[in-house]
């Protein structure tokens, strides 16, 4: 491939060796030496000393011994070399050979339950507003509340970019924030409030018992279960800190976008006001609470114990409902003035808004390092060149590589998109052998990865003509 199809590293999709070039995986010929030999039709091939799996594939060195978890060093993945068109190699040597085994097919029956739980819930609390507020007042606010929502949730979609989690399962996440959490929240802080101050004998009145120890106690618990759920019912698409805190500031965001409409129309008389503070000074308050349960859990998901959620879930859970207290306590016993609530939002809101940043950032960082390592395994079988664990280590690398693909037309800009999903995934999926968490499905989904990989690198190679 010439130098003007295929950019210079650091112009876009990094440049690829000419066949011999040191950098690129030579592939060698049938019947030269270290060529892997493809078995024929109905045979199996393993590695010398290797035992298959007895669900599927080859099992790694030290599958399931003690020790073998989250920091452990299995050994590099034992899988057979690709064939010839699925191989990264030099320009102008793709021929297709046998059409791709389909990827298989995600079962959804869990996300249509929830999915339909929350919409319902939502719909029955939109309904209660109408009634209670009017149609022109509930509108009015629903606008109004649109406005911090967009803010919060191009925060998240900007967290999620590094590896999107499913779609379905982030609406599965809002409708549950802000259709069951809200309404199961609205029937118990009133409840729960006044229950938890007359025990510790606080003498507060039932509206500063709602909101001082019933909203952060209750509204916490809602969200996480709906969080604890997508993790222990989709445990392959939650597998680290970045994706709980994705979850969780999706159940967030809806859930805080549903209350301003509520608020909005309550207050309506200092809507104004209102919405400064709730909208535009401290939009970020329920996130910053429950993403606390979502990195609990996340840590979880790489802890080499299958039941570390069970203790460290309740400590996101109580961290996120003392931060929630100490923001409406604090509120309730400041009063509204100007300065007190300017103290209240720096310390209280900014502050924790920013180590949520930087633990955001930070994390970004950690999984740049566990992708680039779990990609490289799959460089000595010639599955992955060192050029693409480069390019996929990168958003910048990635996006360039998306445009040069799509010198071939859309279809070639789709299937380096399609190489650059499943290529993210099965570093997942690599890691979750680490973890032990999810180890027969995590070895299925890497021989369907690698399968997805190849073939949408030969269509993305033909559609530019590499």
């Amino acid at each position: 491939m010439s130098n003007q199809q295929f950019p210079q590293s650091g112009q876009g999709y990094p440049q690829q060796p000419a066949q011999g070039q040191q950098g690129h995986p030579q592939q060698p010929g049938p019947g030269q030496q270290g060529y892997p030999q493809q078995p024929g039709p109905g045979q199996q091939q393993y590695p010398q000393g290797q035992q298959p799996h007895p669900h599927q594939g080859y099992a790694p060195q030290g599958y399931g011994q003690p020790g073998y978890g989250y920091g452990a060093a299995p050994s590099q993945p034992t899988v057979a070399a690709p064939s010839a068109q699925y191989a990264p190699m030099p320009q102008n040597q793709f021929m297709p050979v046998h059409p791709p085994a389909p990827m298989r097919r995600r079962r959804i029956a869990a996300e249509v339950v929830l999915l339909s739980v929350g919409v319902a819930a939502l719909l029955f609390v939109v309904f209660l507003f109408t009634l209670s507020f009017g149609t022109g007042s509930t509108f009015q606010a629903f606008v109004l509340a649109l406005i911090p929502l967009l803010i919060v949730g191009s925060t998240v979609l900007l967290v999620d970019r590094w590896e999107p989690e499913p779609r379905l399962l982030l609406i599965v996440a809002f409708v549950w924030g802000g259709g069951v959490a809200v309404f199961m929240s609205s029937l118990l802080n009133s409840v729960v409030g006044p229950a938890l101050a007359d025990a510790l004998g606080t003498g507060l009145d039932p509206d500063s018992a709602s909101a001082i120890f019933g909203a952060p106690v209750v509204e916490e618990f809602w969200k996480g279960l709906g969080l604890l759920l997508i993790f222990l019912l989709r445990r392959r698409q939650f597998n680290g800190p970045v994706d709980g805190i994705v979850y969780a500031s999706v159940i967030a965001a809806a859930f805080a976008f549903v209350e301003n409409i509520q608020y909005f129309a309550v207050y309506e008389e200092t809507v104004t006001f209102t919405f400064v503070i709730r909208g535009l000074v401290s939009p970020f308050g329920h996130l910053i609470y429950t993403s606390c349960m979502g990195l609990a859990l996340g840590l979880a998901s790489r802890n080499r114990n299958k039941l570390a959620w069970m203790w460290m879930m309740p400590i996101g859970y109580l961290l996120a409902a003392l931060l929630h207290g100490l923001w409406n306590g604090l509120a309730t016993a400041l009063g509204g003035g100007v300065g007190t609530l300017v103290i209240l939002v720096v310390f209280v809101n900014w502050l924790p808004l920013a180590v949520w940043a930087f633990i955001v950032v930070w994390l970004r960082r950690k999984e740049i390092g566990i992708l680039r390592s779990r990609l490289s395994e799959y460089i000595p079988s010639g599955w992955i060149a060192p050029h693409e664990v480069d390019m996929l280590s990168s958003l910048r690398a990635r996006k360039q590589a998306r445009d040069w693909a799509g010198r071939g037309g859309p279809n070639g800009a789709k299937a380096m998109k399609e190489f650059q999903r499943a290529a993210v995934a099965l570093a997942y999926a690599r890691q979750d052998l680490y973890t032990g968490h999810t180890g027969i499905r995590a070895r299925q989904d890497e021989f369907a990865l690698l399968e997805e990989i190849g073939r949408s690198r030969a269509q993305f190679r033909a559609a530019v003509g590499a």
